[in-house]
C-alpha cells in the first residue's frame, strides 16, 4: 500500500480516536455528576428495605475517575492536534513530510497511549464488575446489574443510566485502544516504506514534485544537507531523551510496585501482631477477672471466719 493511501487512513483513525476519547470522558463525568461527584468504580451499595431504595454505601477514590477522564482527554487532544497538523500540511503546503525520526516518535506516542488506555480500560472493567457484584448481592430481585437502573435510588443519587454510561465508557476505551494499535502498525509500515523522503500528494510515490523520474537522492545535493543532518541529529537526541524518560518511568513504576508490595507485607505483619496482642490482652483480662473472683472468695471466707470467731467468743463469755 502506498504512503498516499496509508496517511488518509491514519488521519481517519485519529478522528475516530478523538471521538472515542470524548465519549469516554463525557460518560465518566456524567456518571460522577449523577452521584454527587463520587466515583462509583469499586463502590459498594446498600439497600433500604423500608424505603425500597438503593444507596451508595462507599465509593471509590475520586482520583480513579479523574485519571480515566484525564487519559481520555489527553488522548483526544493529541489526536485532534495531529489531525489538524496533517490536514494543514495536505491542504496548504501540498506535501507530506514523513521523517524517520518523527515516525519513531509516533511509534513511541502510540506505545504510551496504548499503555495508559490499557490501564484505563482495566480500571473501568474491574471497577464496574466490583460495583455490579455489590449490586447483585445486596439488592433483591435482580439478576443483572443493569436492572438496578430501574430501581429507586436514595436522593440525591441518580442511578437511572449508571450501567449504560460505564459500559459506553469502557467500550470507547477498548475501541480507542484497538485504533491506536492500528495507528502504530500503519506508522511502522510507513517507516519501512519511506526513509525521510518527501512525497507530493497527487504524484507517484517515490518522486519529487510529481515527476517519477526525479528522486530525493538526485536532488539532495541542491539542498542544505548539513542543516538537514544537524536537524536529524537533534531529532535523534530528542528520541533518545524520550526513550530514556520512558525507561526511567518504567523503572520508577517498578520501584513503586515493589514498595507497595513491601508496604502490603508490612501491613499484613502489623495486622497479625495486633491480632496476637489483642488475644494476649483478652487472656490477661480473663486472668485478672479470675484473680478478682478468687480474691472476692477469699475475702468472703475471711469475713465468714471472723463472724464465727466472734460467735465463739460470745459463747465462751456466756459460759
Amino acid at each position: 500500500m502506498a504512503l498516499s493511501l496509508l496517511l488518509p487512513l491514519e488521519l481517519a483513525l485519529y478522528t475516530a480516536c478523538f471521538m472515542c476519547g470524548i465519549v469516554t470522558a463525557a460518560s465518566v463525568t456524567i456518571v460522577q455528576g449523577h452521584f454527587g461527584g463520587q466515583c462509583i468504580l469499586y463502590g459498594l451499595v446498600s439497600y433500604n428495605s423500608s424505603a425500597a431504595s438503593v444507596a451508595l454505601e462507599s465509593s471509590g477514590a475520586a482520583s480513579l475517575c479523574y485519571f480515566v477522564s484525564s487519559v481520555s482527554v489527553l488522548v483526544a487532544v493529541v489526536c485532534f492536534s495531529l489531525s489538524l497538523y496533517w490536514i494543514y500540511d495536505i491542504c496548504f503546503d501540498g506535501e507530506v513530510t514523513r521523517e524517520r525520526v518523527w515516525m519513531n516518535a509516533m511509534v513511541g506516542v502510540s506505545g504510551v497511549a496504548l499503555f495508559f488506555l490499557l490501564i484505563s480500560g482495566c480500571m473501568l472493567k474491574i471497577g464496574r464488575d466490583s460495583l455490579c457484584e455489590s449490586v447483585l448481592s445486596r439488592v433483591p430481585n435482580i439478576t443483572r446489574c443493569e436492572e438496578a437502573q430501574s430501581r429507586t435510588w436514595a436522593s440525591p443519587l441518580d442511578g437511572k443510566r449508571f450501567f449504560d454510561s460505564l459500559l459506553k465508557a469502557e467500550t470507547s476505551v477498548w475501541v480507542n485502544f484497538f485504533f491506536w494499535i492500528v495507528i502504530g502498525v500503519l506508522v511502522f509500515l510507513q517507516r519501512r516504506q519511506q526513509s525521510g523522503s518527501k512525497v507530493i500528494i497527487g504524484g507517484p510515490a517515490g518522486g519529487l514534485f510529481g515527476d517519477p523520474g526525479v528522486t530525493a537522492a538526485e536532488t539532495e545535493p541542491f539542498f542544505n544537507r548539513a542543516a538537514r543532518a544537524m536537524s536529524e541529529d537533534q531529532f535523534d537526541s530528542v528520541a533518545v531523551s524520550v526513550e530514556s524518560l520512558l525507561s526511567d518511568a518504567k523503572r520508577m513504576q517498578q520501584q513503586c510496585r515493589e514498595r507497595s508490595e513491601q508496604l502490603a507485607l508490612a501491613a499484613t505483619q502489623l495486622r497479625v501482631e495486633s491480632s496476637a496482642l489483642r488475644e494476649q490482652s483478652e487472656e490477661a483480662l480473663l486472668n485478672m477477672a479470675t484473680m478478682r473472683r478468687q480474691l472476692d472468695e477469699l475475702l468472703d471466707t475471711k469475713a465468714a471466719f471472723e463472724a464465727r470467731e466472734r460467735q465463739a467468743r460470745k459463747l465462751s463469755k456466756q459460759l
